[in-house]
């Protein structure tokens, strides 16, 4: 043997040699000491043991009992033997080696042991618990000799930590196999698995053939949710049956019964674990179905608090660290030449979101024709209160101060349009469905670069100064009278040009100021139906959080998903469509709202409340089922919101 300091290699060196795992502690000293004297040139290491072996060679060993790897016990009243347990892994995981070329052979039990062998060098566990754990991870080893402990008062099998527990179920099947070839098994479970499964005979047949005869297709029957799968299950319960009733068992009997155990346990696993993984690709679908649903970008934090159809969060089905290396393959891996599935923008304020590649451009062009009357009135007021103030801006002349103008206002009235338009895949996006056949799509760049911002908005910097004009007194148009007006009433330069709050500033100002009234009067009423409706509006404000952005109102986004599911020409036409669907909320919430705990209505339940409406006959001919969704959702809102005290 090569040279070595590892006194756990020499101790099975020694035993494999005298073919005993009980070595003698002063035969080993004397071998130990030998060996030294012989090896010190080349391991100065081994100088501790040339004197007095003892004191060097007990340090050693009680680390190796403290690693369960070896016992110390008394042979006789004057002699001590050290338990050499790799001893016994090694020569039992030859057995295995040679039960897979002879079925036939039993399984190694705690009878092979040598009658003096102590019982502490068996691991014991339940055959169940310890085949999971060592399908999900097994580190393959000569420390653990394992004791399976099974059902039924079987004896129990010996697992040496070095052989594989697929290997065991493997060796477990091969013993069924060769129990069914033989004639009288193979007719009469044949028969037995036909009668419990009339109408099916040839099917029964197929599988029970095939199962006999390859041996190297067992595993994957046992791994896979098939048919052929329940056919097993049915197959080992009727060995077990049949074998559980013997009352005198040969040792053939017993290994076949242990076979079944073994084989049913890592057959349970396999099922347990294919229902696991049907479990989250499904959680996963759901969630690759709310990813593809308004507003189509989400934050981290709000994807974690995704649900499905009956309200279960997802974020349980499959774990946070499984969600994170699913989004990040996602984002990360395509196809050559091609940009991922979902892609991620970040906002001005650095919030991180994800869209699905196939939503960026839908989006953006929904959130262009949203923002365009938003910038619009927003600058056109501006503008207005500016001339009279006798003021004038660089933007009303300077077609690129224009420009800047609208990016800045496009930044606070739609920051997600913004980062969109700023993204770095947008450029590569855009060159990708520009490229196609269907010259009906829009491109954002020309050359390589970003459209204008007055051409993505469809905004006219000299019409909209003339809007903004109009709104004036007629006399501010007259240049003498306006001369004298601007001496007398233009205010001083630090009054001028303030920064004017946005709509959504004043949305919010304004139902901060409505939830304190609603407050005060449930306080001084004191009556319960209109705490109730207090509460529910409370409610739904707090819903509307979740469902309109910060820069945005209800309104606001109800005009926007209208637009897209009503395209009814006609303003009548369209007209009668939309007050057809809004009816049809309003009737379906009225019903509902009455049965309804102030507590039940959240965010969760709109949802849940608007997917049963979808199905209703009126909505079905509608198309662009997400935007429909949407406003159904925003819908209630606002008529919960509105309840008349």
């Amino acid at each position: 043997m090569a040279t070595t300091t590892s006194i756990i290699v020499l101790l099975k060196f020694f035993a494999s040699r005298q073919k005993n795992a009980i070595v003698d502690y002063n035969d080993f000293c004397e071998y130990l000491k030998r060996y030294s004297e012989h090896h010190i040139e080349e391991q100065p290491s081994l100088a501790c043991y040339l004197e007095d072996p003892v004191p060097a060679l007990q340090a050693e060993l009680d680390k190796l009992i403290s690693t369960k790897l070896v016992l110390i016990i008394n042979t006789s009243s004057e002699k001590q033997g050290i338990v050499v347990i790799p001893y016994y892994i090694e020569r039992f995981s030859e057995r295995y080696k040679d039960i897979a070329i002879n079925p036939s052979l039993p399984f190694p039990s705690e009878a092979d042991l040598p009658k003096n062998t102590p019982k502490e060098i068996i691991t014991r566990e339940t055959s169940a618990d310890l085949i999971s754990r060592l399908l999900k991870h097994q580190e393959l080893n000569d420390k653990t000799l394992y004791g399976l402990t099974l059902p039924h008062n079987a004896p129990s099998i010996l697992l040496p930590s070095n052989v594989s527990v697929v290997t065991l179920i493997e060796d477990a099947v091969g013993k069924i196999q060769n129990m069914l070839k033989k004639e009288e098994h193979h007719d009469y479970f044949l028969k037995k698995l036909t009668v419990s499964n009339p109408g099916r005979e040839m099917i029964v047949k197929n599988f029970f053939n095939s199962f006999v005869d390859r041996a190297d297709h067992s595993l994957e029957t046992l791994s896979q949710t098939t048919e052929s799968f329940y056919l097993w299950n049915q197959l080992c319960y009727f060995i077990k049956q049949d074998y559980e009733k013997i009352k005198d068992y040969t040792q053939e009997d017993l290994s076949c019964l242990q076979a079944v155990y073994i084989t049913e346990m890592g057959a349970n696993y396999f099922k347990n674990e294919a229902a696991e993984h049907a479990k989250k690709e499904g959680a996963i679908k759901m969630l690759e179905t709310q990813l593809s649903k308004p507003p189509y970008y989400f934050t981290f934090d709000e994807i974690i608090k995704f649900t499905d159809n009956k309200g279960i969060p997802l974020l349980g089905q499959y774990s946070e660290e499984e969600l994170k290396e699913y989004l990040h393959k996602k984002t990360q891996e395509a196809p050559v030449q091609e940009l991922p599935e979902i892609l991620v923008f970040k906002t001005y304020d650095e919030t991180r979101y994800f869209i699905f590649k196939s939503k960026v451009l839908p989006l953006i062009l929904r959130l262009c024709t949203d923002a365009r009357i938003s910038v619009l009135e927003a600058i056109k007021n501006h503008w207005s209160e500016v001339l009279r103030q006798f003021d004038i801006l660089p933007e009303m002349k300077d077609q690129n101060a224009f420009e800047n103008r609208l990016e800045k206002e496009i930044r606070i009235q739609s920051p997600i349009l913004s980062a969109l338009l700023h993204s770095s895949f947008l450029p590569l996006l855009s060159y990708d469905v520009s490229g196609g056949d269907d010259s009906s799509k829009i491109s954002l760049f020309v050359n390589g670069q970003l459209l204008p911002y007055s051409d993505i908005l469809l905004m006219s910097r000299q019409e909209l100064l003339n809007d903004a004009k109009i709104m004036l007194p007629f006399w501010y148009s007259m240049p003498i009278i306006s001369w004298i007006a601007k001496m007398l009433l233009r205010p001083p330069k630090s009054k001028r040009n303030k920064t004017q709050k946005t709509k959504a500033e004043l949305y919010r100002e304004e139902e901060a100021a409505k939830r304190r009234e609603d407050e005060t009067t449930a306080m001084i009423a004191q009556n319960s139906t209109i705490s109730k409706k207090v509460a529910l509006r409370d409610a739904a404000r707090d819903a509307e959080q979740s469902f309109v952005p910060a820069s945005s109102t209800l309104n606001r986004e109800l005009d926007s998903y209208e637009k897209i599911w009503n395209k009814r020409l006609g303003k009548e036409t369209h007209n009668n469509l939309t007050e057809d669907v809004n009816s049809l909320i309003r009737d379906y919430i009225r019903k509902t709202i009455r049965t309804m705990k102030v507590e039940g209505f959240t965010k969760e339940r709109i949802e849940s409340l608007a997917e049963s409406l979808m199905t209703a006959p009126g909505l079905q001919k509608i198309g662009e089922r997400d935007a429909l969704l949407m406003y159904i959702k925003l819908y209630m809102v606002k008529l919960v919101k509105n309840i008349p005290m």
